[in-house]
């Protein structure tokens, strides 16, 4: 009864230990492949990293300019009147026509002004010898103080005339004030004008200016006396100087009245035409970098991705400053930046990949 006991607790005590060693040979043979399995997944997350190229750029100093559209105007003008009343017997300057201080453009018929000029003039002769002899004979004593009064305001009156009718006569010449361009002729040959009424408009393009208006977030940056640079829409480029900043702004859109003043001999530029000015700004660090090389984050963002110092794609906002239509200057970027130039498209933000330096795959820095 004993034996056949222990015959069975051994017996089963060999089933057990058979059992074991099955199962765990069973658990051995299933870790060993789960072991090698980590492990080449880990060589295959490795092998699958997407390669960038990137380049080391640093900041460089640069200029900004901020460009508005405006146009050219005259620098004065004023509508030419009469100073007399008469009737229109010559216009000699017409509109079109550039004219010096003092030019006359149109005469009034002077009617019967140069004869009573005259008898004015023989009147103050005659004058001048009667306050003469007034005069010798009061410093002889043969004649009263108030004679000789009386002869000096005889004379000085028909000074005087002389000189009233010499300004009417002067009137009927019709001059330029300042020197310009006609823009307008409002007076025909044969037109009775009053005192005041106009006969041409005359403009000053030299200087000549160029307006524009600014928006309140660049109205800080502009400062009276600086100079800057405008562009025709022919390309032709000429300098000059702000020489107004308005005080008060445009109700309407609020933008401030910017004009520039610059040199125009002969008045070869014409008032009206579109023009560009160019205002430089203060200085700044940016760096410069190809359009192409821009993207957007999921927010619309615009910005550059760079790789920070764990490899991991970074994607950063930036501004755009200035430029041209294949370089273009921004700010925003770290000083220095590794920028990836060549699969920023295929990477996010957070990514870990592998950056191979341009120089080291190009041979060189574009």
């Amino acid at each position: 009864m004993i034996k056949s006991k222990l015959s069975l607790l051994i017996a089963i005590t060999i089933a057990m230990l058979a059992g074991g060693w099955l199962i765990s040979g069973q658990f051995a043979n299933n870790l060993q492949p789960q072991k090698g399995h980590t492990e080449n997944q880990k060589r295959s997350v490795s092998e699958e990293l997407v390669t960038v190229r990137t380049r080391y750029l640093k900041a460089q100093p640069y200029t900004p300019h901020m460009r508005v559209t405006g146009q050219t105007e005259r620098s004065r003008s004023v509508i030419i009147r009469t100073q007399a009343t008469g009737k229109i017997s010559k216009i000699i300057k017409k509109a079109g026509d550039s004219v010096n201080k003092g030019d006359i453009i149109a005469q009034l018929y002077s009617e019967d002004l140069p004869l009573r000029l005259k008898e004015a003039r023989a009147r103050v002769k005659q004058r001048e010898l009667e306050f003469s002899a007034a005069k010798k004979l009061s410093q002889k004593g043969f004649k009263a103080k108030t004679k000789y009064a009386a002869a000096f305001a005889d004379l000085q009156e028909a000074k005087a005339f002389v000189e009233r009718i010499r300004i009417n006569l002067e009137y009927t010449n019709i001059r330029a004030p300042f020197s310009g361009v006609l823009s307008a002729q409002s007076a025909e040959i044969g037109d009775v004008l009053r005192k005041s009424d106009p006969v041409a408009e005359l403009i000053d393009l030299d200087p000549l200016l160029i307006t524009a208006y600014v928006s309140e977030r660049d109205y800080l940056k502009i400062k009276m006396g600086q100079s800057a640079e405008v562009k025709l829409r022919n390309e032709k480029k000429i300098n000059g100087r702000i020489q107004f900043i308005s005080p008060v702004a445009q109700r309407d859109t609020r933008t401030f009245k910017v004009e520039l003043e610059t040199p125009n001999p002969r008045a070869q530029i014409p008032e009206g035409i579109t023009a560009e000015l160019i205002l430089p700004l203060p200085e700044t660090l940016a760096h410069q970098l190809s359009p192409s090389l821009f993207s957007l984050d999921e927010n619309g963002n615009l910005g550059i991705k760079i790789i920070n110092e764990e490899g991991r794609v970074q994607f950063k906002p930036i501004k755009i400053v200035g430029g041209s239509e294949d370089k273009t200057f921004v700010t925003g970027l770290p000083d220095p930046s590794n920028v990836i130039v060549v699969g920023q498209g295929f990477v996010m933000h957070g990514q870990i990949v592998k950056a191979v330096a341009e120089t080291a795959s190009s041979g060189k820095q574009s």
